[in-house]
């Protein structure tokens, strides 16, 4: 335990750096080859065996210390996100409209601070560990790519551990919870095609704005009277384009959105009501609707025993008070639920808020910033985790 503080506090200004340079060079999902070859000479100073070009851009490092062990998947993504930075740090962005928004770098640097410290208690350590660095979590998801790749395989993962930092949690601490994490969250478009004309003469016209928003008021209704109240889920509507000028009725209207849910029949009942119920109310006003509902991740769930075993990790090296269980799931998604769904896995949060710095800004925020001590209280978690697993 002392020596995974002493190492840490060696390497953390290394770690940071790397975090900072990452993040200076955000790179876009499966994309991400500066990314991808930074690690890649990092784990070669290691003496790390790695993989590339796993899934196109993924990286896979394994400390191996017995064919017969078991095996440790340890996993951080790298894509950024296209949104433009806004915040002032002076390692800012240096590509104009993308940015570690997502603290994917920050996710990277951990794991690569595990890889450091594991690196050096090799003789410790009673698993294998494989240092898994995925692209694309943010948009087609790379996890899925990385195991039909064969990432699960030679040696055979027996449990997997992630994470993700989140400014409502300080830095210093880690967030853990039982059971439901993440929900899956899949997404919807659907083109109502009507008949245009003027404004001023409906009655000659098949009004698709009309009809778009008699289905999502029927769809709101579905979510409130037509499902379980006690099943978590939402439907979200974000998109409603529709018209160019004041006094134009359209043909066609466009709509998106997503829906968030943890429970697989409640999850399919959702996309078959929703598309009968937008079919038919746009037949009965004369038009017609072209929807498709996309199946994206599973719902991220946690085990129970390997929840209980990274607790018992983290207060050892952070200590019991610093280890926070959080009681609500969050509607967010996460494609580490792949990992989950073959082995026993936890998916923990990486403390990096600090209130007292003003450092609170949600994820995918322009502004996005985070407390790198979370850095240093992520990679001993890890670590810890690691030297404990066997």
């Amino acid at each position: 335990m002392e020596e995974i503080k002493r190492i840490a506090e060696e390497i953390f200004e290394e770690i940071v750096n790397i975090r900072r340079t990452l993040h200076r060079h955000p790179e876009l999902g499966f994309r991400e080859f500066k990314t991808a070859e930074l690690i890649c000479q990092h784990l070669e100073a290691l003496g790390i065996p790695y993989e590339k070009n796993v899934a196109q851009t993924g990286v896979v490092g394994l400390l191996e210390v017995d064919k017969n062990a078991k095996t440790l998947l340890m996993r951080a993504d790298m894509d950024a996100l296209p949104t433009r930075e806004e915040s002032n740090c002076p390692f800012k962005s240096e590509i104009d409209g993308q940015m570690h928004a997502c603290g994917h770098d920050a996710h990277v640097s951990i794991v690569l601070g595990a890889a450091t410290i594991l690196s050096r208690l090799k003789d410790k350590l009673q698993c294998n560990v494989k240092f898994v660095f995925q692209p694309a979590e943010e948009v087609e998801g790379g996890a899925e790519p990385m195991i039909a790749e064969g990432v699960m395989e030679n040696p055979k993962v027996d449990a997997a551990v992630g994470g993700h930092v989140m400014n409502s949690v300080e830095a210093g601490t880690i967030g853990i919870k039982y059971g439901e994490m993440m929900a899956c969250p899949d997404d919807f478009h659907m083109d109502i095609h009507g008949r245009g004309g003027h404004g001023a003469y409906p009655h000659n016209c098949i009004d698709p704005i009309a009809i778009g928003v008699q289905i999502l008021t029927a769809w709101n209704a579905l979510s409130a009277r037509y499902t379980t109240p006690v099943e978590k889920h939402l439907i979200s509507t974000n998109v409603f384009q529709a018209g160019t000028c004041f006094n134009i009725i359209p043909d066609d209207v466009h709509i998106e959105g997503t829906v968030r849910v943890f429970n697989e029949d409640l999850r399919q009942q959702l996309a078959k009501r929703m598309k009968e119920l937008a079919e038919q109310i746009a037949a009965a006003f004369g038009a017609t609707c072209d929807f498709e509902y996309v199946f994206r991740y599973p719902p991220l769930v946690n085990d129970k025993s390997m929840v209980d075993a990274v607790r018992d990790s983290a207060a050892k090296i952070i200590g019991a008070d610093n280890v926070v269980e959080l009681t609500e799931p969050s509607m967010g998604g996460e494609d580490f639920a792949y990992f989950g769904q073959l082995v026993p896995s936890c998916f923990i949060n990486y403390g990096t808020g600090n209130k007292a710095q003003g450092i609170t800004q949600p994820l995918h925020n322009s502004k996005f910033t985070i407390d790198e001590a979370g850095i240093k209280t992520g990679m001993m978690v890890l670590s810890q985790f690691a030297l404990d697993f066997a």
